[in-house]
Order: C-alpha cells, then structure tokens, then sequence
C-alpha cells in the first residue's frame, strides 16, 4: 500500500490504519494511541510545533512510540526523527520493522547521513548530530519537519553541543602556536591553578571564573562575542590540574534562532522545565486508577539544614526497609550524605547495600545518586520502594545555576519559582514514573511545610499521600 500523498487526508488516514493495527496486532495497550498519532500529524503538516508529555509508565516503557512512528512512515516525505542511542535502538529492532510490514511501507531508513537531495525516507539521528546540524548554516535539515524523543534532556544536549572547553594540553598547545607568549602563557596558567586550588573543596569541584580569573584569560583565550556566557572551571585537584568551560547561561535561548523552520514535534516524561516560546504543549497524564502513586511523606522530621536531620533520616529508613519486599533505592545526590548513609546502612546490612552498582541482591540496598539511577534504571528490576530523603533542588555548587540564579536575582525576578522549582519538579515526575502503582518516601519535610510543596504533590498527581508509617506500609 502506497503512502498517502494528500495532506489534507492524513491525519484520517492515519487514524485508520493504526486503529486497525491496534484491533489486530500486539501492539501494547495505551489508550491514547490514536489521539497522539492525529496530533503529531497535525502538528507537523500545519504547525503549530508541539511539545506532548507523556506521564506514567507508557512514558517509561515507550507504549507511545507507535503513534508518532506510524506518522513518521505515512508521511509523504522525509522525516527527521531525533533520539538518543538507546531509544533508536528500540525503534530499528523492535518497533519500525514491525510497523512497516503492518503498514506495507516500504520507507527508507538512514543513520545520521542522507543522500544528497533525499526527498523521502526516516533519517535517525543522535541529538548532538542534529544539533550540530542545526547549528551549520542553511542547513537542509530545517526544511524537514522533525520529531524528538527524549526531549526531557533538551537543555543539557544543548549545554554540551555548545560548551567550548579548554584541556590542560591546551595550554602547550597555546605555547606552541604564540612563541613570543609562552611567558605570559604559562603563567596564566600557574596563576590559574594556585588561584582555583584555593577553593576549599567541593562536591563538583567547579567554580565560576572571579572576574579576576577572568581578565587573566584575556590574552590566551578571549571571551566570546555574544553576550550572555558564563566562564567556569573544573578541577582535578589530585592533579593540579584543571579544564576551562565557557557555557551560554540559557542554552535554549541560543538556539532560538536555529529551530528548524518546519513545524516540529517533541516528546518526553517531563517537559514543564523547558522554556520553549510558541510551541503548542500537551500532557497525557497517568492513569488515574492503575497508577496512582503511594507516597509517603512525613510532617515531623527535621529540615535538611537543621542538625538533627542526619539521624533522623537513619531512624526512619530503619523504620521503612523493613516494609520493602524487594529492592530498595535511596536517592542522594548529594555526596557527604551518600556515603554517610552508605557506611551506616553498610555497618547493619553487609553487602546487600551497594553505592551506584548494577550487581544488587534480590533485597538489594542501592544507594545513588540521580545520574546513576536514571543511566542505569532500565536495567535494574523495579523497585519495591523508593526513598528520596532531600528534595531534587539543582545544587548551587554548580557554576551554571549559580550564574543562572545570579542574573535572575538581578533581574528582580523570582529565581526560584522560575528556574529550580520546574527543574525539580520535572527531576521528581522523571523519577517516580516507573514506581507508578508503587510506593515512594519522600523524606524532605519541606514538602509539608514550605508553600511550594502543594505544587510538588500536584505534580506526582494521581497520588496518595501518607503522613503515617503505618497507613503507608499497609496501602
């Protein structure tokens, strides 16, 4: 069967053919599989672009791909489809081999470069090589319209495609190239690194560049010409050694500009963070029966900064692994805190506690951090609970968001209900959306008592909140 030519009939068209694949086909139930595939058809033929939220666990087990794939392979045209490495592996073994035979479409499909002039077929690529793409001037990928998967992570693509970073084998390379300024170049770099060394240690080990710093440079690496970024190192400390970023504040703000001039389509967990002027937004939420989530949250435990908050946390996990049947992930990103509860727990469990492994006892204990959990969550089995004792706040140890709250601050805006409460709250919705139906302790009491915590419970809805341990182990 030929691929519709007539827009005006697609969304129909593909309407049909994929509700007569859901009646006959194993096609995983998800009930808004037709909605999602009339909307990114619509989007994409008469714009405006969109961005869809795909809550619960469709989002995690990726039930939703089939809607916005059928389009993709009905469309009478090329179609860039945007993804990370993991999600296209699952499209080219799983999901479009098998829409294709349903569909009779026989659609070329190309890996990150298409022939000269291609005017039909699915081009995958990785989101840094569309980035980059969009980035290159008159590049013909904006005249394709565009689908995104993943799109939760737009911001921190954005961050890495456009970072410039400058090694320690840099500077010899500085050297070489300015013979006349080898003196002045190295000892801006000695300067440098006696002046970062003399910060008192960090979890991240980064600063922003002091504007003293910053004026050292001028002659070795010149600031950039837009306005708007930020200067900021990394260091080794073991090392002496230390690596030069230089980071646009708002990455998405850069590249405003560079959007692809055909509607797009975006997809993602969590998108509420994102600030994306002009699109269209969608939210398809969790089932309101079959995944509610069981949260407990405590009123009576101490505030983070208060100095009883470390024993108490230890208390109440004591009381809570009990009522776990299985694995148990306690989220701490930060790391004086993780490894203080890693030793205690260690001291009690033995080796069933495990810090950022994927070899766990089938009543393992992992204690991580969030990059870990969520690079690794796909391969660890579910877990039977889930503790977050500090609230996901993005930590102002991290240049950028100290450069970020800065200049909202000046601004005389509120920096943080505008940038570290989405973050947070998209951080949180990412988290718990593979333990809907499941249980989630959330230990950070400033859910109950701060103003913003309403908001919080508003987006894990659906949910039950528990403020007793023994309502909580018996729902």
């Amino acid at each position: 069967m030929n691929i519709v030519h007539c827009t005006r009939m697609l969304e129909v068209e593909v309407h049909q053919r994929l509700r007569s694949l859901l009646r006959t086909e194993g096609i995983p139930p998800w009930p808004h599989h037709l909605t999602l595939a009339r909307l990114v058809t619509r989007a994409l033929r008469l714009g405006p672009s969109a961005v869809m939220e795909i809550g619960g666990l469709a989002g995690v087990q990726g039930h939703y791909r089939v809607g916005y794939l059928a389009a993709a392979l009905l469309w009478p045209g090329a179609v860039v489809l945007v993804a990370p490495a993991d999600i296209q592996r699952r499209w080219l073994q799983v999901e479009l081999p098998r829409l294709r035979v349903w569909l009779q479409v026989d659609k070329p499909l190309y890996r990150e470069q298409a022939p000269a002039g291609c005017t039909d077929g699915l081009l995958l690529l990785t989101p840094q090589r569309w980035l980059q793409e969009l980035l290159t001037p008159a590049s013909p990928l904006a005249q394709l319209p565009t689908l995104i998967d993943g799109l939760d992570d737009l911001e921190q693509w954005a961050e890495t495609v456009l970072t410039q970073s400058r090694s320690p084998q840099d500077w010899d390379e500085w050297v070489w190239a300015q013979p006349p300024c080898a003196e002045l170049i190295r000892e801006t770099q000695i300067a440098l690194t006696h002046s970062l060394l003399s910060h008192p240690p960090n979890p991240y080990e980064q600063w922003l560049l002091s504007e003293t710093e910053q004026n050292w440079l001028q002659a070795v690496w010149p600031p950039p010409s837009p306005p708007g970024w930020v200067r900021w190192a990394t260091l080794e400390r073991h090392l002496a050694q230390f690596t030069l970023h230089c980071s646009p504040l708002w990455a998405l703000a850069e590249l405003a500009s560079h959007w692809p001039q055909r509607p797009w389509v975006g997809l993602g967990l969590a998108l509420g963070h994102l600030s994306l002027p002009g699109v269209t937004r969608f939210r398809f939420a969790p089932h309101p029966r079959d995944e509610v989530l069981h949260l407990y949250a405590p009123a009576h435990l101490p505030p983070p900064n208060h100095a009883g908050f470390y024993q108490a946390i230890c208390q109440e996990l004591h009381r809570l692994l009990p009522l776990a049947q299985g694995l148990v992930v306690i989220l701490v990103e930060e790391q004086p805190l993780q490894t203080q509860l890693t030793v205690a727990l260690a001291a009690e469990f033995g080796s069933r506690v495990q810090r950022e492994r994927t070899a766990l006892e089938e009543n393992g204990i992992l204690v991580t951090g969030w990059r870990f959990w969520q690079s690794h969550q796909e391969r660890l089995p579910a877990p039977s609970l889930l503790v977050i004792p500090l609230l996901p706040i993005p930590p102002r140890e991290q240049p950028l968001v100290t450069a970020r709250i800065d200049s909202l601050r000046h601004q005389g805006r509120d920096w943080f209900r505008e940038y570290l409460l989405p973050h947070t709250l998209a951080q949180l919705q990412r988290t718990v959306a593979p333990l809907r139906g499941g249980r989630v302790a959330l230990l950070d009491s400033r859910v109950c008592h701060r103003s913003y915590g309403a908001q919080i419970l508003t987006a894990l809805e659906p949910v039950i909140r528990y403020s007793r341990l023994a309502a909580f182990g018996s729902g």
